[in-house]
């Protein structure tokens, strides 16, 4: 039975409830259903009572889609299934041809993303869609739905699970609380050794052994020369006493 109930809103005006169906069915042909809490078991179910809300007791169930020819009024996709028999592009392309037929009143395209074989079939058939319907959690449902004329409204409500239909009230997404951007900003940065497989700190003998290291290029200290320049030229070198550039004068 659906329940009508009413919340104030902060700017001191009530909302009115509605049904989830009243907003996304009429007018509306294909319909996907976004499902991030796991209600697919429960799609037939939830898409008769839809098509009961709008078009009475009488209405008959969405046809549940096996072969990509059905021709029934009501339709209903299970893409976790379907994409095991058919490639997306038949998919997209049985999405199309029911868009473009007047005998079929709604389609339900039902996807729980976790289960797809291919990422982009969610971002792919939602944009083919005409209204979206995105169960993003246990109590709340976002709504997009693309009007005839072009425009677009995209809207999150809050629904209570308990109820025999979903009946939603029109809320604000929630901010993160500031408790929780104050406790994100004061917390101290990673450890930069903890981010790697090799090791960056070292023990005090180590670093006692480091330091008693003498490089190649630091022998010169060590020698009566200093840093003085040795050459010891080789049998083939032509070495001239004279000064080769005395003719330029510098």
């Amino acid at each position: 039975m659906s329940v009508t109930f009413t919340r104030r809103s902060n700017s001191g005006h009530h909302n009115r409830a509605e049904l989830l169906s009243s907003r996304a069915l009429p007018q509306q042909k294909i319909i996907v259903i976004t499902d991030k809490i796991g209600f697919e078991p429960n799609a037939s179910t939830v898409t008769s009572t839809w098509l009961k809300e709008q078009h009475g007791e009488n209405a008959q169930p969405a046809e549940l889609v096996h072969h990509l020819n059905e021709s029934s009024k009501f339709q209903l996709m299970i893409i976790s299934k379907l994409e095991r028999q058919f490639d997306p592009s038949q998919l997209f392309k049985y999405i199309s041809k029911c868009k473009k037929n007047a005998t079929i009143e709604h389609v339900f395209v039902w996807i729980v993303e976790q289960k797809l074989q291919e990422g982009f079939l969610l971002p792919y058939i939602e944009h083919m869609a005409d209204t979206v319907i995105t169960f993003e959690d246990r109590t709340h449902v976002s709504l997009l739905v693309k009007k005839h004329t072009g425009s677009v409204t995209n809207k999150y409500y809050e629904f209570d699970p308990q109820k025999d239909s979903f009946t939603i009230l029109e809320v604000k997404r929630s901010a993160p609380t500031k408790q929780n951007t104050v406790a994100t900003e004061v917390d101290p940065p990673p450890n930069p050794a903890a981010l790697g497989t090799f090791k960056i700190d070292l023990k005090d003998e180590e670093v006692a052994a480091k330091n008693a290291l003498t490089l190649p290029f630091e022998f010169y200290k060590t020698l009566p020369e200093g840093g003085k320049i040795l050459y010891h030229p080789d049998a083939e070198d032509d070495l001239d006493e004279e000064d080769p550039d005395d003719d330029l004068l510098i």
